[in-house]
């Protein structure tokens, strides 16, 4: 999405997070935050935005350029900072050197930081630009900036009292421990922002915007690969590309795969070294990866066994820049430290040399692995003995689970047979293994020209597994459909097992526990229980009964399957499984701790796709527990993974979480976007199209608009629901869309809509559930005047809940409580229950609900916990006691900790009511004290008794 700013494109969360330091500027004081990121990457186009998104906001700007590093002040100049009186202005010839001197003993830095301070303070002070506004200071290419300057403004910031927001731009040479940079960035404790790549959407966007490009799927992906995802870098691509190929061949096809800055860089790099570094650089490059000094020293020819010359080839091109060293286990490892410069060396080989370099590289290979993929690119045309041994590794790639791998592979065996029906059949096979590494955008371009082979059952299972996973119900059906019909009575098993594998997965998409369950016990007849197909098969069967709500024979399918002797090293699936089926059932520890052992440190071989799927419901079990940052984390890292592979079937989940957190935090414009971006069409799975409706209508209730929580659940309500997608626990929609009903006015439809869902939640025994759907009926009951009747159904829904770590789901059912009650004219009783709540709400960042619940509290003549406390330091009497200072504002955790602590709650008790840890708890407690001026848990009841005998007075 384009931003209002021409130079940025998709920075969202990026601007956002700006605005929530502009506004803690405005609040709490001077706050600094650093942008950094390599060049080109767009740190001054950000900050230029940001500035442009707020054109009221005074700003001041300075630029720190090599040349000017060494002038004594002149960021100070730029900014208008007047030097001391008689040095003359820092920006007239001759004064730079002299205007900030030594003052006696005093560092030379001090005078110029006074100045900076009074400057500062005259920027924000009443009579200034900002009539005690924040204001913006900018400073651009910060790892150019003047050291005095840098000093003088650390001095200011750190005493300043007023509202300003000190936005920078910094480059990679500023983060280095002893630059001035990050010297400054310490001393003022800035915030650092890192900006990553584009995504491919970003990417695309950014092209049609400034080169008027609308590139095709292919091109994006050339792209990608050839700038790294860096926006200066992808402009100057489409500006050389669109001059070299045209607009119409660049839209179809991409940049050429190396950017020409990147490879003018890269040469002019090489051209410095001796022949020796040079030599073993390109080694490098064709070599990939980090590999040994000794093995590129091989390859590059260097004297055998002369460590001496190798250190001193390797040390040449490290300082250079180009190659990273590091000793692992007594070996000596490089790489190249730039993946886009190792691509630009290894293009400038040429296709004599470079041949030649990976022909060599195959005989000095000790495994097959890499033999076989150095023969490929040394190979310069089709070979059919080459083709044949390429064909074996992919075989023992994907019987590894190495679908990349194998998918890569293929890819070469395809382009090296000369029989044109091997040819095709490896191209097929190929597609699914890049699909199932997880690789959607790879696959892409092969399953359009598979489109265009005759029809046939491998041909339709590869294209069904591709719209699987880009969400086309419809289209995947009827081509698993035909696939299963048309096996020739010869067809191999893997075929027929590949197939009911695919049928599995299409009805996870369609949520139909029967028809998973079928497909998985066919697939595992068919390859059979212990083989690869046969493993992967069973470890859906759990989560296929799990979701036909038999929990017992669900866990026992897990147990069984992790104790067998031929799972080995391919748990992920179980992980995932299980803990699906946890989160359901509500148990959280299980949930989280199976969903991260899903989620491998780095990329594991074939594992991207699994991945994705325990991002996306440990993100969901995060938010249960009411670990938010965690969960919105979890839910942007999945996204993040997601973006360069494209599995539209998982992104709806992903984004249904962002778009919660983000709504309940009051961050309205990214929840609106990810809740956009979590629409599907019609013709979309039904898991999607769940996510996407649970994604709109949470950032609906979150702005209290239950219209349109009934316009984004309605297609739910109205799909067929029959293959459980009301089994309890695991799309919990019912009770928002109940609710809705309820504070809509239509009580009866509610009251229907309510009444199975309530019985079959009782019937398993599903405590969160009940709880969920009761907090409705006692909000129901409420508005037809039955109110005995509503809160026994509240206090039971709140027994039910009760024990179980689930934070948000217990405060959404005291804040229907507590407004119930309130509503029905019981105000003290209604301000226990939402001050509860309130508390709850603060601890978990829920803002919009923190304030509705003090809105509520206010009408029902009940103040909040800080206007206690003031109301006990203002009536004290200054002569009979030493008077209780007003405290400072309490942060929204320090007023749920004083509320509960003054009420006699232990440290502990506390911190299990609050989801947070004693340590925690402690120390807020020492806050509120400091700012009560108090120093015990007696004094802090007594200032809360005093607050409440104020009120009641009142």
């Amino acid at each position: 999405m384009l931003n209002p700013h021409d130079g940025v494109v998709a920075r969202a969360q990026e601007l956002s997070e700006l605005d929530a330091l502009l506004g803690a500027a405005a609040s709490a004081g001077p706050q600094c935050v650093i942008v950094e990121g390599p060049s080109g990457i767009g740190k001054t186009a950000l900050v230029d935005a940001f500035a442009a998104l707020h054109p009221d906001l005074p700003v001041r700007r300075a630029e720190g350029t090599p040349w000017e590093r060494g002038l004594r002040g002149g960021v100070l100049a730029q900014l208008g900072v007047a030097s001391p009186p008689g040095s003359g202005r820092l920006d007239e010839e001759g004064s730079g050197a002299e205007a900030w001197g030594p003052d006696g003993d005093q560092p030379a830095w001090l005078p110029a930081g006074r100045a900076a301070g009074e400057w500062l303070a005259g920027l924000t002070g009443a009579g200034g630009p900002t009539e005690g506004g924040p204001a913006l200071v900018v400073l651009d290419g910060l790892e150019d900036a003047d050291e005095l300057s840098l000093e003088a403004l650390a001095f200011a910031l750190r005493r300043l009292r007023g509202p300003v927001l000190v936005l920078a731009a910094c480059g990679p040479a500023g983060t280095r421990p002893a630059s001035p940079a990050a010297q400054f960035a310490g001393a003022v404790r800035a915030r650092r922002l890192r900006l990553g790549p584009l995504t491919h959407e970003a990417l695309r966007e950014l092209a049609f915007a400034r080169a008027g490009v609308d590139l095709g799927p292919d091109a994006v992906q050339a792209l990608w690969r050839a700038t790294g995802g860096n926006p200066g870098l992808a402009l100057e691509a489409l500006a050389d590309g669109v001059e070299a190929l045209g607009a119409e061949t660049l839209a179809a096809e991409g940049p050429r795969a190396v950017v020409r800055s990147v490879a003018e860089r890269a040469e002019a790099a090489l051209a410095g070294l001796p022949a020796p570094s040079r030599a073993l650089v390109e080694a490098v490059s064709v070599l990939g990866g980090t590999p040994s000094a000794a093995a590129a020293a091989q390859l590059a020819r260097l004297p055998e066994g002369d460590a001496e010359a190798l250190l001193a080839a390797a040390d040449a091109a490290w300082a250079a820049g180009l190659l990273e060293c590091r000793t692992v286990a007594g070996s000596l490892q490089v790489t190249i430290r730039d993946p886009l410069v190792r691509d630009a060396v290894h293009a400038g080989l040429g296709p004599l040399r470079r041949s030649t370099l990976h022909a060599r590289a195959a005989e000095l290979s000790e495994s097959t692995r890499d033999r076989v993929r150095h023969l490929v690119a040394a190979a310069a045309m089709p070979d059919g003995d080459l083709a044949a041994a390429v064909d074996a590794l992919a075989e023992a790639e994907a019987a590894e689970g190495d679908w990349g791998a194998a998918a890569d592979a293929l890819v070469a065996a395809a382009r090296l047979h000369v029989d044109p029906a091997l040819r095709e059949d490896r191209l097929v096979r190929a597609a699914e293994a890049m699909i199932g590494a997880g690789d959607l955008t790879r696959a892409a371009p092969l399953a359009r020209q598979i489109e265009s082979l005759p029809q046939g059952a491998e041909r339709d299972a590869a294209l069904a597994y591709h719209a699987i996973h880009t969400g086309q119900a419809r289209r995947a059906g009827a081509l698993l459909a035909r696939a299963w019909e048309t096996r020739p009575p010869t067809a191999p098993a893997d075929l027929s097992a590949r197939i009911a594998q695919y049928r599995v997965l299409d009805a996870l998409g369609n949520w139909d526990g029967e028809a998973m369950l079928a497909w998985t016990e066919t697939a595992v007849r068919i390859a059979g229980p212990d083989s690869t197909a046969g493993i992967e098969a069973r470890a859906m069967l759990g989560l296929a009964l799990g979701l036909m709500g038999r929990h017992e024979e669900a866990r026992r399918a897990y147990d069984e399957l992790s104790s067998s002797a031929h799972l080995a090293g391919r748990d992920q699936r179980l992980r995932l499984g299980r803990g699906w089926v946890a989160l359901a059932l509500d148990d959280m520890d299980t949930a989280r701790l199976e969903l991260r052992a899903a989620i491998p440190p780095a990329r594991r071989p074939g594992s991207l796709r699994i991945a994705l799927w325990a991002h996306a419901w440990l993100a969901r079990a995060e938010f249960a527990v009411g670990r938010w940052d965690d969960a919105l984390a979890t839910a942007r890292a999945g996204l993040a993974l997601n973006d360069p592979v494209g599995i539209s079937l998982v992104e709806p989940v992903l984004r249904l979480t962002a778009a919660q957190v983000c709504a309940l935090r009051g961050q309205a414009a990214e929840a609106a976007e990810h809740s956009q971006q979590a629409q599907s069409g019609p013709e979309a799975y039904p898991v999607m199209r769940l996510s996407g409706a649970m994604a709109a209508a949470a950032v609906a209730e979150s702005a209290g608009d239950y219209a349109a929580v009934l316009r984004a659940l309605e297609p739910i309500v109205h799909m067929d629901r029959t293959p459980w997608v009301d089994e309890p626990g695991f799309w919990p929609w019912q009770d928002v869309y109940a609710n809705a009903l309820v504070m809509a006015g239509e009580l009866d439809r509610a009251d229907a809509f309510l009444a199975p869902l309530e019985a079959a939640a009782r019937g398993v025994g599903h405590r969160s559930t009940t709880a969920r759907l009761g907090s409705v009926r006692g909000r129901l009951l409420g508005a037809q005047g039955r109110l005995d009747e509503a809160v026994a159904v509240f206090e039971e829904s709140l027994a039910a809940i009760e024990g179980l770590p689930l934070p948000w789901g217990a405060a959404r059912v005291r804040f229907a409580y507590g407004q119930t009650l309130r509503r029905a004219g019981r105000r003290r009783d209604a301000s226990g229950v939402l001050a509860a709540a309130r508390d709850a709400f603060a601890v978990l960042g829920a803002s919009v609900y923190v304030a509705r619940c003090e809105r509520e509290l206010q009408a029902a003549g009940t103040g909040v916990f800080r206007s206690r406390a003031g109301s006990r330091a203002e009536s004290e009497d200054a002569g009979a006691h030493a008077p209780v200072p007003a405290p400072a504002a309490f942060t929204a955790q320090e007023e749920a900790v004083a509320r509960l602590v003054a009420d006699g709650r232990s440290n502990r008790e506390a911190a299990r009511e609050l989801f947070v840890s004693v340590k925690t708890v402690q120390y807020h407690l020492t806050r509120i004290y400091a700012k009560l001026g108090i120093g015990s848990r007696s004094e802090l009841a007594a200032v809360y008794r005093g607050g409440a005998a104020d009120e009641e007075a009142l």
